[in-house]
């Protein structure tokens, strides 16, 4: 046999899968990966598997799974719980399926991982942490909800319980729990988890490290989603700072929270700060990325709407309009981004009272609502609404009471006859009712004078 064959071992296989990964080489690194694992079982039932520093921190992306037991090729059946080389391995092969949204595989693979660690290490071993965050992330990414906090959680209290473990993975957990805890609206949970993240990543890279940046940015968007306007303005101050030291003035993050900063300002009444900040961030938009590009849309729609709300009508409706043609561009005619755009349009046209020109959105978007969600969903009650308040402020009452009515069945029919959109839309069917009944009276009146 060739000497220099025969010196190949399955640590040989697993580098050269790591250098494929870190190339993009992804099919590449997972026949590496598969062959390392190949040659591990070999080298284990031969007895020559060499062993891994188990007083040194395993690779920080390992994983977990329900059985360790893996069969040869020959059917033979080896306990792969009992060497930590199949967990290292295992771990890299979930990072690859994760990096290309494999969820399902990644999460085999890091459960095998998991397993693997705990037979070789325990239960409580701190190398533990960073499969169960990786596992978490994983769950999330699948949908599976009530499974994600409780590995979260465990990672966390692996961390706390060790002293010596790495904080910042430790960190990094509370991000994600934190992230996971305001995606789903439970801000008071997410807040303390968001700022002891912050405290203990300062403490180990300092307060002026750009990895603080995001930080920031996730906690001051916590506050902003919140209402707490007052507590998010300075947090996106300073990590815009640390973006722009960080990225330079006109990187596309830079322009990204400085939309977030605006629509802040925005939301405070502080319009003209608002206008100035979404200005240079649609420039380094529309520099970098170019005009057709969706993150330079989305800050055409927060001007036009900025400039909507301050009753700007010149200066909304061409936003709008060429927000419009971007998005029919991008996801055609038809597509629900559209239909938004349509609506907001709209909506200028008839805060100028150009009654036509909304009237054809409207309908249009309504169109759009109806074909792609169909026919009986909420949205589009509230295109009709729209469409109903539109022809009653034309006195078009008849138009608007088969509009409301339309509403109001497909309303009832899909959320309940308790819920607050249905009661809102019965309460403007309700005044249109009371101001049909008065045209009727002054008609009324009318005849009789005749």
């Amino acid at each position: 046999m060739d000497p220099a064959t025969d010196s190949i071992t399955w640590k040989n296989y697993l580098e050269a899968g790591n250098r494929a990964f870190e190339l993009g080489r992804y099919e590449d690194a997972e026949k590496l990966y598969q062959k390392a694992l190949i040659d591990a079982r070999k080298e284990f039932a031969e007895g020559t598997l060499l062993g891994l520093d188990e007083t040194a921190p395993l690779d920080a992306n390992t994983s977990s799974q329900e059985s360790a037991m893996m069969p040869m090729q020959d059917s033979t059946i080896i306990d792969l719980s009992e060497h930590p080389s199949f967990g290292e391995i295992y771990v890299r092969l979930g990072d690859l399926y994760w990096v290309q949204a494999a969820y399902r595989k990644a999460e085999e693979a890091y459960k095998l991982a998991l397993s693997v660690k705990e037979t070789c290490y325990g239960s409580d071993n701190v190398s533990l942490g960073p499969v169960l965050d990786k596992l978490g992330k994983v769950f999330r990414s699948q949908g599976k909800f009530s499974e994600v906090e409780p590995y979260f959680r465990r990672a966390l209290s692996i961390y706390e319980k060790h002293e010596d473990s790495d904080q910042l993975c430790f960190a990094t957990t509370l991000e994600n729990l934190a992230d996971f805890y305001r995606a789903h609206g439970k801000f008071d949970q997410a807040e303390p988890l968001f700022r002891k993240s912050i405290a203990v990543r300062e403490a180990v890279v300092g307060p002026d490290d750009p990895s603080i940046g995001p930080l920031l940015q996730n906690l001051a968007l916590l506050h902003h989603a919140n209402g707490d306007h007052d507590n998010a303005e300075p947090l996106y101050i300073r990590a815009l700072k640390l973006c722009e030291e960080e990225w330079g003035p006109s990187h596309p993050s830079v322009a990204t929270l400085l939309n977030y900063q605006a629509e802040l300002y925005r939301m405070m009444g502080d319009f003209p700060k608002a206008e100035k900040i979404h200005w240079r961030a649609l420039k380094i938009r529309q520099t970098v990325l170019g005009l057709e590009h969706p993150s330079t849309a989305q800050t055409l729609g927060n001007l036009a709407l900025l400039f909507h709300i301050q009753c700007r009508y010149d200066q909304a409706e061409p936003l709008y309009r060429t927000l419009l043609e971007i998005r029919t561009a991008d996801w055609g005619p038809k597509h629900m981004h559209v239909a938004e755009v349509l609506n907001s349009l709209a909506d200028v046209y008839k805060d100028q009272g150009k009654f036509n020109d909304a009237e054809q959105h409207y309908w249009r978007a309504l169109t759009i609502v109806q074909e792609t969600l169909g026919p009986e969903h909420p949205s589009v009650a509230k295109s009709l609404q729209s469409l109903a308040e539109l022809y009653e402020q034309q006195e078009n009452f008849d138009e608007a009471d088969r509009l409301y009515r339309w509403g109001l069945g497909l309303s009832e029919k899909a959320l309940g006859s308790e819920h607050p959109e249905v009661a809102s839309l019965m309460a403007r069917y309700a005044s249109l009712q009371k101001k049909m009944a008065l045209d009727d009276e002054d008609d009324t009146d009318l005849l009789w004078q005749d």
